[in-house]
């Protein structure tokens, strides 16, 4: 796909509300992030929308409107304590989730009776709602699970040849996504965000619930619950202790690290740190605000810069830095570590082998080696070849079904990455396949304890990816869902191999 770099002048807005008009996508920005846009009314083109992100098709969109006019076609009534916070912070970073009315389609709202709401303050963006004449839907305009991007260039790095047309609209102000209220029930506040729950609670005049966070199998109501997201290539740790112990946990890594400090830190840090660790500064310890401008773009930054690990500081647990808190703990998966502790316990489990330097063949395992396995032997292997690694994966399944074949969806997700594999044969795991394997690695917990319960004596090399590489969740199954949720699945996976690969190579 050709995709149209515009500016944001009155003749592109033009264009790029041809463009919506017509069933296609625009990326444009907001006083938040850049968004990721779609005629809202018409679900082919919301379809583009999560083709383009690799996003969860069950992840709702956010609505974006002009006039509070068009919410007469969106929702299908509006209380009275949403008139209240549109009269205070419409246009603005406040999305309201409100029940929906029968023109917005289930491939909005991931199947919902709700739907989210925003009216955008940034210029550029209602300009285009106005000119296109219908509600926009969009997401952030990055690839899902990534760093929303806040800059022209980031949305160009994710988006170029995957949507219509990207209009260059300068630097975001705010920064971090809006805030999330769901005003269809019970005030809660699913996403923190610029509006803070302090100044929604004095419009409303009660205590408001906050949720960060949806169990697997429930159906998230908001974007930015149920996903891993903001996540830069690095791995992000949230580090807690003095500054002379950060500087000794930080100048003590092997591989090439980053730090994320704020301003009243820097001449102090900037005099211990080692010169090839990675500096940047949030802004103030004063100014929550500007630590939410600066966060994306940091994390974005220490990928340019070949950053491997970016150790960050504690945020403080305040209403006004709640937005900015979230963020940042959810790109590192909530992972805080002590630096007192760092050296006495490994980052990666206790129990992993802290040398890797004899594994030549790695073994991924779930459930019917149609899906999840596949996909991380294709991707593994095509990151190995790169890297010029020795190392090669294969596959297998616990439950595999007789004359089973590889998922058209796993075959179709990975294509996207040039990687092909059409021609993979499901196969049953058995105790030769582990024992040949130097590495076993599971997409789940429950693989795990499958194997280890029937193979005990070949425990010591059995691990989920995810621990294996110091993550946490494990990989969701996308069986049965469409191609959106295979995308979503195999970008999961591809951010775990990374991390692999790199610890391969720093052990060899």
């Amino acid at each position: 796909m050709e995709t149209k770099l515009l500016s944001n002048s009155e003749n592109d807005l033009n264009i790029a509300a041809e463009i919506i008009r017509s069933g296609g996508t625009v990326v444009f920005p907001t006083e938040t992030v850049y968004g990721l846009g779609a005629d809202a009314l018409n679900p082919d083109a919301v379809k583009k929308i999560f083709t383009a992100k690799g996003r969860p098709a069950d992840n709702p969109l956010i609505v974006h409107i002009y006039d509070v006019k068009q919410l007469n076609e969106i929702v299908s009534e509006v209380p009275e304590s949403a008139k209240k916070l549109m009269n205070k912070f419409w246009p603005g970073p406040l999305t309201i989730i409100l029940k929906k009315s029968n023109k917005i389609r289930n491939e909005v709202t991931a199947g919902l009776d709700t739907v989210g709401v925003r009216m955008p303050v940034q210029p550029e963006a209602k300009r285009l709602l106005e000119l296109s004449g219908v509600p926009i839907a969009a997401p952030s305009a990055n690839l899902s699970g990534k760093p929303s991007p806040t800059a022209f260039a980031h949305c160009v790095d994710d988006m170029n040849g995957r949507v219509d047309a990207i209009i260059d609209g300068g630097d975001c102000n705010v920064g971090i996504e809006s805030t999330v209220i769901d005003l269809s029930g019970e005030p809660i506040i699913y996403r923190p965000g610029d509006v803070t729950a302090e100044q929604i609670e004095q419009i409303l005049n009660c205590k408001v619930k906050t949720v960060s966070e949806v169990k697997e199998n429930e159906k998230p109501k908001s974007p930015g619950l149920k996903y891993k997201h903001y996540s830069p290539k690095a791995e992000v740790i949230i580090v807690k202790g003095s500054v002379e112990e950060v500087v000794n946990c930080v100048n003590g890594q092997k591989d090439r690290c980053g730090i994320l400090i704020f301003d009243e830190f820097s001449s102090e840090l900037n005099k211990k740190i080692s010169p090839n660790i990675e500096i940047i500064s949030l802004g103030s310890m004063k100014s929550p605000k500007e630590a939410a401008s600066s966060l994306f773009k940091a994390l974005r930054e220490m990928d340019n810069r070949g950053v491997k690990r970016v150790f960050a500081p504690e945020i403080p647990s305040t209403d006004k830095w709640s937005g900015v808190r979230n963020r940042l703990y959810r790109a590192a998966g909530n992972r805080i570590v002590d630096t007192k502790d760092y050296f006495k316990k490994s980052r990666i489990n206790p129990n992993i082998k802290s040398e890797i330097k004899d594994i030549h063949n790695i073994l991924f395992v779930c459930t019917g080696n149609t899906c999840r396995s596949p996909m991380a032997e294709g991707i593994f292997n095509s990151m190995a070849e790169n890297e010029n690694l020795n190392v090669r994966a294969s596959s297998a399944g616990i439950y595999v079904l007789p004359c089973s074949k590889v998922s058209k969806n796993s075959v179709d997700a990975l294509s996207v990455e040039n990687i092909d594999i059409s021609k993979h044969q499901p196969k049953q795991l058995d105790f030769q396949l582990i024992s040949d394997a130097d590495l076993v690695l599971t997409m789940s917990s429950s693989h795990k304890s499958a194997i280890i319960n029937e193979f005990p004596d070949l425990k010591n090399k059995v691990y989920t990816i995810a621990e294996f590489v110091g993550e946490k969740s494990d990989v969701s199954d996308p069986f049965g869902g469409d191609l959106n949720l295979y995308k979503s699945c195999m970008i999961d996976i591809k951010s775990l191999i990374e991390k692999l690969i790199l610890r391969i190579k720093a052990n060899e």
